[in-house]
């Protein structure tokens, strides 16, 4: 083959992603999509009460109806499936776990009770109603103070609700705060809201009629997690399951939760034989799917007159609802873990309080604790300036992290991903990037006083945080070559709108120097790849990603080893460029990529001892530490003081992710975070009732942001490479998410400080709440 010129680098480019065509044509395939010959439909009795006995259950009726084809109770699985598993349970916390379906005691509105399946969706629906199940209401526990309290116990035979208390101990605070020229302490109130995927969860179970194995196609973000938790809680061996995500629409950590539909479904298909199917409707989905956020912080911050910061002393509380789920005391962890974000702060106390009552079970959500804990520092840091008479991004300067000092060790640690230790970045110059495009200058005092003389209420609130990303254990990957020269990269990454066919695409492409449409990315099958561990906590890129490049690295190195020996010269005297080996000096002699995959085959003479047929290479990338992102987030609010509406005028994030694959991509990432954080502040919230009813059931009662809310969000990036894995990249999955509460109801404060406001909540500041807290902004101006 005649040379070439060499070819640009994917990495680093806006590559348009390679996804996109076909989930815009409508050729996606998600669960619902799924129909076997021979369906029938699964429905699910819920508990209409928060708390409640269950007295009796018949279901004599049900099995009546000739289109009922099973039912099962808690009497009917007690033997057959075990609770639904908690991965992140700390050694002392209480054992609640959840069961498949109630046994004697409901907690939440929504809990399943009775399960069963019919011919059709629309049977199953009308068959609900023909169980008759008895109720004895008990109080309710919907507060977090009154859950704290134990007035009423959500499992007596504990005698509390606190299912685990997360210590954070660093340095000496008590010296600390005895040392302090000042104390500031607050206590902040973070609301309660849910993911709200596109897509609403999903399951079809089938059972092989040869081989007896089951198969569950389920919308999740770690297809190979739920097959081992299946096999835990049925004590089936993972052997005979195989588990699919289709193409997911959107998770956002609702999906990174192993649910009781995922149990009963296979139980039902291992009963009758047929496929079963169950498709979450929306008021399912916002109280059987999990819920997010809701914590009270309550925080006291010692400070010097010079305006150092020296320990903080934290106290926190998480609604978990109603008992552990998959993921249930990482957002208290992180939140615990994190709350300092890229503060030095020598001395620091935590003690993070995970807390059952009746509501839905919480779980992670975008961000998963880095909000509040980003919120929760954020304003201390705009309050303890205001007092100082500082300007806010000058007292943030004096008391960050700078580069010289990383890597360092936090002294605190978060479950399942192990021990802080800050690795690269530098937060002062995402600081003073943010606030210089958004205009935070010291002249905008002045430009703010203007404009309220002119009836105007503008702010300019910032946020800067330090996220933890790309957790571990591992990843896999598989990269093989066919004879053509196509590449096939088997992921245990599993996407649901990452672009991971676009990034994993570019690594490997760079590596192999091929282009990027001589390359499919297969995922989402654990049969087709047989090892992985998922998609959530931003970790796909750099652990998911570093894991197919370096399996494409050992191909290459495979690939040049065979041309080597059909090229009879030594493999030092080979360099590879442009998808192929090439002669040192002697340009006209080289092999392609597919000519060597070709040479590589059993089909050949045997390869020399030691050299493996086939161009192919499995590697698993084991995580070296944490790696963590870190942004600033910067958003200027307008407020109409007579309608309490809120304008967003302009949005900036600096974000700094390490090395970036595709800006573009990134951009997207961000631009979604931030849509949720502002939904949450400005609009989203899952409220209850006193007697524990979810007040939102439907889209029209849960308002979310749309298209026209949004802001034109203005990014800039920055690249501080990790050490942590061999290309320098960290998560940015979730840093937009991360920063934008603390962001906006920093703004929204410096909007309405006139008004002598103290904002202490999260939200959602919806308008009424607004003009709440401006009760005389008439006779002000």
């Amino acid at each position: 083959m005649t040379e070439q010129l060499a070819r640009p680098k994917y990495v680093g480019g806006s590559v348009k992603r390679r996804e996109d065509p076909r989930l815009l044509l409508g050729r996606g395939r998600y669960v619902a999509d799924i129909n076997r010959a021979g369906t029938v439909f699964m429905g699910v009795v819920r508990s209409p009460h928060a708390h409640a006995r269950i007295v009796s259950v018949d279901t004599s009726r049900a099995l009546a109806d000739p289109r009922v084809l099973a039912v099962l109770t808690w009497e009917d699985i007690k033997d057959a499936a075990g609770p639904l598993p908690c991965i992140d349970r700390y050694t002392d916390s209480l054992p609640v776990l959840q069961t498949a379906l109630a046994d004697s005691v409901v907690r939440y509105v929504g809990e399943p009770v009775v399960a069963l399946v019919a011919t059709t969706e629309y049977a199953a629906e009308d068959a609900l109603s023909l169980v008759d199940v008895e109720y004895e209401p008990l109080p309710a526990v919907v507060d977090l103070d009154e859950a704290t309290a134990g007035a009423t116990l959500l499992y007596p035979e504990h005698g509390t609700n606190v299912m685990t208390t997360i210590s954070q101990d660093v340095g000496d605070v008590e010296a600390a705060f005895a040392a302090a020229d000042r104390v500031y302490e607050e206590t902040f109130t973070i609301h309660r809201y849910v993911p709200m995927p596109m897509e609403t969860r999903g399951v079809v179970a089938e059972v092989d009629p040869i081989t007896e194995r089951l198969t569950l196609t389920t919308s999740t973000q770690f297809p190979h997690l739920v097959r081992g938790f299946l096999s835990g809680v049925l004590g089936m061996p993972e052997s005979r399951i195989r588990v699919v995500a289709p193409d997911v629409g959107g998770g956002f950590g609702a999906k990174c939760e192993f649910y009781c539909e995922e149990v009963l479904a296979p139980l039902f298909a291992l009963q009758l034989r047929r496929p079963v199917k169950w498709i979450e409707d929306r008021r399912v989905s916002m109280v059987a799917s999990s819920h997010a956020r809701e914590q009270k912080h309550t925080v006291r911050v010692a400070v010097q007159d010079d305006g150092t910061v020296t320990a903080v002393d934290a106290q926190s509380w998480t609604s978990n609802g109603a008992a552990y789920c998959t993921l249930a005391t990482t957002p208290a962890s992180i939140s615990s873990a994190m709350l300092r974000g890229p503060y030095r702060i020598p001395h620091y106390r935590a003690r993070a309080h995970c807390v059952v009552t009746n509501k839905t079970p919480l779980a992670v959500y975008r961000g998963a604790g880095h909000p509040q804990a980003v919120l929760v520092m954020e304003r201390m840091m705009d309050t303890i300036a205001a007092d100082l008479g500082r300007d806010r991004v000058e007292l943030r300067l004096q008391n960050m992290i700078t580069p010289a000092e990383l890597p360092s060790d936090r002294g605190t640690a978060i479950v399942l991903a192990g021990q802080v230790v800050y690795d690269t970045g530098d937060y002062g110059a995402c600081l003073t990037r943010a606030a210089e495009m958004i205009g935070l200058t010291p002249d905008w005092p002045a430009e703010q006083a203007a404009l309220r003389a002119d009836g105007k209420y503008v702010g300019i609130g910032v946020a800067s945080l330090v996220e933890e990303t790309s957790i571990g254990p591992y990843e896999s990957a598989v990269v093989r070559v066919d004879g053509a020269g196509k590449v096939t990269v088997l992921t245990g990454s599993s996407p649901h709108g990452q672009g991971h066919v676009t990034t994993f695409s570019q690594l490997v492409a760079d590596e192999l120097e091929v282009d990027l449409e001589d390359i499919t990315i297969l995922y989402g099958d654990t049969d087709v790849v047989a090892d992985g561990v998922g998609t959530f906590a931003s970790r796909s890129a750099a652990i998911g990603g570093a894991a197919a490049r370096k399996a494409a690295g050992v191909v290459k190195d495979k690939a040049l080893a065979v041309a080597a020996h059909v090229l009879e010269i030594d493999v030092a005297d080979l360099e590879w460029r442009n998808g192929a080996a090439y002669v040192r000096g002697v340009p006209a002699k080289s092999m392609s990529l597919g000519e060597l995959a070709s040479a590589a085959t059993a089909w050949n003479a045997p390869l020399p001892g030691g050299m493996e047929f086939n161009l192919e290479a499995t590697y698993q990338h084991q995580a070296g530490g944490i790696a963590f992102s870190d942004a600033t987030h910067a958003a200027k609010v307008a407020v109409d003081v007579e309608t309490g509406e809120v304008e967003v005028l302009d949005y900036v994030v600096v974000h700094d992710c390490g090395t970036v694959i595709n800006p573009t991509i990134v951009d997207g990432q961000v631009h979604g975070g931030v849509a949720q954080g502002l939904g949450g502040t400005f609009m989203e919230e899952l409220a209850y009732s006193a007697d524990g009813q979810p007040l939102p059931v439907t889209l029209q009662d849960y308002i979310m942001p749309t298209v026209g809310d949004m802001p034109w969000i203005r990014t800039d990036h920055m690249e501080s490479p990790t050490p942590l894995n061999p290309y320098g990249m960290k998560g940015a999955g979730e840093g937009g998410a991360t920063g934008a509460p603390g962001a906006l109801v920093n703004a929204l404060q410096d909007a309405l400080a006139v008004f002598g406001v103290n904002l202490t909540s999260d939200g959602p500041w919806t308008p009424d709440k607004v003009l709440a807290l401006v009760p005389f902004a008439e006779e002000s101006e």
